[in-house]
């Protein structure tokens, strides 16, 4: 939960003082009974390393560590680096300022030593920990209370009135990242209910990629706050999970299945109880729909269905959704159908006994059963709409009129990308009337609620209801021109906002409206009918955009739309991490170096650079892959040495008869030309990119929101800038990085370093050009994350630092393809785009390493012709590599998009030369004047990766050598005399020296 003022945190404080209590600690971490989750501690406690490695080894917490004290902090990351812990379970950050390094509600628990509370308010303590979590201070705990007008999500569809709209008074205006989270991806269909500060999820039967197979059949609890995954249980498989049976409660999940409604503990996910309706009360066990209000437990129960079988997927990559109705999905025989029965039940949850029961001759569909304060509507389809008393079951009118049923009509065939789902819930109510939309309607249908009446009729039924107390907003289905905002009584459109996009449902908060763009998601602020755009991720298929906990939620993925960030992903109102007024205000302390200033201008030990190394990432600024350098006829491996234990290394860099290279715990190395391990340092988060080498200088951008400068011959640190506006971590597919990590790497051009930091740009994107020397700011932009303010389309941080053309330029993501910047001034050169669409997707290295490793080539060659291989941004489509003739004069070349290079739009292929053959997929390539050099797998043996020599002239192998792992992207380096570096994805560094 983010708080939206520092205000709050006075009556906070004042609560948490109440709550907390004074006790006698033996150790510090004495009862931890938490196995998973976030711990924060500030200064190493009486146990010293030790203890840290103690708790950790009990537990599969995350730990973060934080300190003023230089010893200690560099005493932990050895500790953690030397037991393969650095960068995956601990977390370290230096103080530099009174504060701690985290985002607000992240840690699940605050260990803070005595000389730390003494420097750290009580303010600052409890901003970082969630609600319902502890801080030990000394012999003090506080508890972080929940702060008012916090609203949970705890049916599928908000509450039992199934309005997905909710109160929540904490989620509103600006939009920050709070965690992106597992699972990346999920089987369909997916049913999610939140409460009590955990999310439950589950996930259903028909996985279309390989990488959902390991979730199907799968309920999981998360940590609302920060992502983390705390428990897991199978579900019964042959049961369709799309239907109202799941309600989420302070401490339980209520869970409706084929066979009871189980009551799962939501701390442990233990079998706490089970609800069973016996063959005397129904036709059958299944749970239909459900819903809980006051200590009561309402249902529909009855008979057996139509089984659903389990279908995996071999298919690799992101997936496109195999259309069709699916088993189950026709409802032709309503005994079997999904969701069909006759009995409606109430069980008081205190006793466990049914307060009353409902039979019907006719079977009630579930998808039209919900309920108001006082009622419970429900539809026998083609024969009548009813109500019932919540307290009694008592029958309070049924409606047959001719008028009304022949209104609401007969099912529609669902089940496709423009209509939805043909499971889905299609009636919605308030203490008014009842409403009449969804998938399977030809028209919406507004009824009384007093008697079922009808009331009006819209003649599009396919409509996505919000509502709200200005009206019914009714996101539009595909292929109408907009959605509208209709009069309660009358149906009259009030406003009409932009078209929704296909299948997925819209969600309401207490400012806005949420539902599908084409590519993204659409914002709709209700009070000023203004459209924003969210342009990385869009509502997942069956959830859409949920709200509770004070928090947003975007689901893991399950088809191939287009996209830039997959994942279960949660977003909080901005608070007051408003935009700074000026650059200079925001890095005014962003510097800090070894030292006076002025001493960094001064000579640093030499390098001995030579003209023809390999000093950055794919040889040059441009990232052009090119080299002079002729590749040896045959190589032999001089050595192999281990430049990363357990996490993912970057590309080598060579210069000076050095080879440097970083990894994802945040670690960096030198080492000599005979595998010698020269230095080690480290920075404090996950280096994505290798570094830079300029001027007897190493340069990195780290995850932890800062660049780095060093010496590069003996590793010393020169200084640091924080390119970040602050220093907010936050969880990240299990890692602790910065809101805004500097992800791209940097690139070093006459004198000046330039980083940019952010993963997308509704937290904003911030780019600075500094003195390479000093480190002190030359320029900055800190305005592109919103481009075009009125819509807030902007530039996310979704691709490597390039020069080009004279332009700082890196993959933006969404609606901008390539972000562009003027090199002396950071000025955005992109012209803003007033649309509430994208086109443009990313899978981003640094967060999807198994899609974003794979490149691309398209270089031209002394004689005209051109190499081409073209790599999917998501690594799942191919074409072969080509050497492709001239193209005649006057012929525009194919546009081939950045990301996605497989769509070409527009222009003439040329004709080709030769094509490999092989189908082999690539990670890096070095192209020289006659051969070109790469590293990858074929198609048929993945299991098989090789660094290749090809002759460009006829496409013919010259040698080829197995290498142990995949090459990291970009992984390969020559030098000017022909030794060639490969870093694999296993932690190996591989020098291959030209064989005499």
């Amino acid at each position: 939960m983010h708080l939206t003022s520092r205000l709050l945190f006075g009556s906070l404080l004042a609560l948490a003082m109440m709550i907390g209590s004074r006790v006698a600690i033996a150790s510090p971490f004495h009862q931890l009974n938490m196995k998973r989750g976030i711990v924060a501690l500030i200064d190493l406690p009486a146990g010293g390393v030790n203890a840290v490695h103690d708790l950790l080894a009990k537990t599969e917490l995350i730990l973060y560590f934080q300190s003023n004290d230089s010893r200690q902090v560099m005493a932990v990351r050895s500790s953690a680096d030397d037991k393969g812990l650095l960068g995956d379970r601990i977390f370290v950050a230096f103080e530099t300022t009174p504060t701690i390094h985290l985002a607000d509600n992240i840690a699940d628990l605050l260990y803070v030593s005595e000389t730390a509370a003494q420097r750290l308010s009580d303010d600052e303590l409890l901003r970082v920990i969630h609600p319902n979590a502890d801080i030990h201070d000394g012999e003090r705990i506080l508890t972080k209370p929940v702060p008012l007008g916090v609203d949970d999500w705890s049916h599928p569809y908000h509450g039992p009135d199934n309005n997905p709209n909710s109160t929540d008074q904490l989620v509103k205006g600006e939009l920050r990242t709070q965690f992106l989270g597992f699972p990346k991806f999920s089987p369909m269909p997916e049913q999610t209910v939140i409460a009590g500060g955990r999310m439950y999820k589950a996930m259903g039967h028909i996985a279309h990629k390989a990488n959902q197979n390991k979730s199907l059949n799968t309920l999981l609890c998360i940590n609302a706050y920060n992502g983390t995954i705390l428990w897991r249980r199978a579900l019964p498989e042959g049961f369709m999970i799309h239907r109202n049976t799941m309600v989420a409660t302070e401490d339980a999940l209520y869970l409706g299945d084929n066979e009871s409604c189980k009551v799962i503990d939501g701390e442990t996910g233990d079998l706490r109880n089970e609800y069973v309706i016996g063959p005397e009360q129904a036709d059958g066990p299944v749970w239909k729909w459900m819903a809980i209000r006051n200590g009561v437990l309402f249902g529909l129960v009855g008979n057996e269905e139509v089984k659903v079988d389990t279908k995996k997927s071999a298919r690799r990559g992101l997936g496109h959704w195999p259309w069709g109705m699916w088993d189950g999905h026709d409802y032709e025989n309503l005994k079997t159908a999904f969701g069909f029965g006759r009995t409606l039940v109430a069980i008081d949850l205190n006793t466990g006994k049914v307060r009353w029961q409902k039979n019907h001759a006719e079977f009630i569909d579930a998808r039209s059963v919900c309920m108001s304060s006082q009622q419970i509507y429900y539809y026998c389809p083609t024969r009548f709409l009813g109500a019932l008393a919540v307290e009694t079951g008592d029958t309070l009118w049924r409606n047959k009129d001719k008028s009304l049923l022949d209104a609401i009509g007969v099912d529609g065939r669902a089940q496709h990308y423009i209509t939805g789902y043909a499971t889905t819930c299609y009636v919605k109510c308030n203490d008014r009337y009842l409403f009449f939309a969804g998938p399977q309607r030809e028209r919406m249908v507004v009824a009384s609620t007093d008697d079922g009446s009808l009331k009006w009729t819209y003649p599009v039924g396919n409509l996505q209801l919000v509502l709200r107390d200005d009206g019914v907003w009714a996101a539009g289905p595909e292929k109408t021109n907009s959605g509208f905002r209709f009069d309660y009584d009358t149906g009259e459109v009030l406003a009409k906002f932009p078209a929704r996009r296909a299948c997925t449902r819209a969600t309401g908060c207490v400012d806005s409206i949420f539902y599908r763009a084409s590519g993204g998601t659409v914002r709709v602020f209700t009070e000023e009918n203004r459209a924003q755009h969210i342009d990385p991720m869009r509502p997942p298929c069956q959830d859409g955009v949920l709200v509770s906990n004070g928090m947003l939620y975007w689901g893991p993925w399950m088809c191939g739309c287009q996209l830039s960030l997959y994942g279960n992903i949660g977003l909080a109102a901005a608070g007051n991490l408003g935009k700074p007024e000026t650059s200079g205000s925001l890095y005014a302390d962003a510097l800090v170096a070894s030292g006076d200033v002025e001493s960094l201008t001064r000579q640093v030990e030499p390098l001995a650079s030579q003209r023809y190394d390999w000093p950055t990432l794919q040889g040059d600024n441009a990232r052009s892959n090119r080299t002079t350098i002729a590749v040896p006829k045959s190589v032999t491996t001089s050595f192999q040495a281990k430049c990363s234990s357990g996490h993912l290394p970057t590309a080598p860099v060579v210069a000076g008869g050095l080879v440097f290279i970083a990894d994802r715990s945040g670690t960096v190395r030198a080492f000599d030309l005979q595998g010698n391990e020269v230095w080690k340092t480290y920075v404090a988060g996950a280096v994505y990119f290798p570094p830079a080498i300029d001027h007897d200088r190493l340069y990195l951008g780290s995850a932890d929101g800062r660049v780095y400068a060093f010496e590069a011959k003996t590793g010393r640190q020169l200084w640091s800038f924080r390119v970040a506006p602050a220093d907010h971590w936050i969880a990240v597919y299990g890692k602790l990085i910065s809101r805004w990590p500097v992800s791209g790497g940097v690139v070093v051009q006459d004198g000046v370093v330039y980083a940019a930091a952010g993963i997308a740009h509704y937290d904003g994107t911030y780019l600075v050009a500094v003195d390479a020397m000093t480190g002190r700011l030359k320029a900055a932009n800190i305005s592109s994350g919103s481009v075009q303010q009125e819509v807030n389309n902007g530039i996310s941080l979704q691709g490597e630092l390039t020069i080009v053309d004279g332009e700082l330029r890196f993959l933006a993501g969404g609606v901008y393809e390539t972000a562009r910047y003027d090199l002396g001034t950071l000025a955005c050169l992109n012209s803003p785009q007033k649309q509430v669409h994208s086109q443009f997707r990313t899978a981003f290295y640094p967060y999807y390493p198994s899609y974003g490793k794979f490149v691309s080539l398209d270089v031209m060659c002394q004689d005209g012709c051109s190499l081409t291989h073209d790599a999917s941004y998501e690594g799942s489509q191919f074409s072969n590599l080509t050497l492709q003739e001239p193209l005649p004069p006057g012929v525009n070349k194919p546009r081939k998009e950045a990301a996605r290079w497989i769509r070409n739009r527009g222009g003439q292929p040329p004709k080709t030369i030769w094509r490999d053959q092989a189908n082999r997929r690539f990670t890096s390539f070095i192209v020289s004047n006659q051969q070109l050099l790469a590293t990858g797998h074929s198609e048929a043996h993945p299991d098989q990766p090789f660094l290749v020599a090809i002759d460009i002239e006829d496409g013919s192998d010259i040698w080829l050598v197995p290498l142990p792992a995949e090459a990291v992207k970009g992984g390969t380096a020559i030098d000017q005399d022909g030794r060639i570096f490969v870093a694999t994805e296993d932690g190996t560094l591989i020098h291959f020296s030209p064989e005499s």
